[in-house]
């Protein structure tokens, strides 16, 4: 996973999107193949930071990692 706010000008067509306060969130279409529940959270002294959380589904062990 990885943030990038520059999104002027690409190709953004494959991706979902999904409003979270005042943040767009794209979504790579094979991330959401997989069986994972993942949580994304505002927080930060003006709300402008994300965290985001990923667990396998029904208490599976999580396909991938977030750094």
């Amino acid at each position: 996973m990885s943030v990038d706010t520059r999104t002027k000008g690409r190709r953004l067509d494959s991706y979902r999107k999904q409003l979270v306060d005042e943040s767009t969130l794209l979504y790579d279409a094979d991330l959401l193949k997989l069986p994972v529940e993942l949580t994304i959270t505002t927080g930060g002294l003006f709300g402008g930071r994300l965290k985001a959380k990923a667990d396998g589904l029904n208490g599976a062990a999580c396909p991938i990692q977030l750094l």
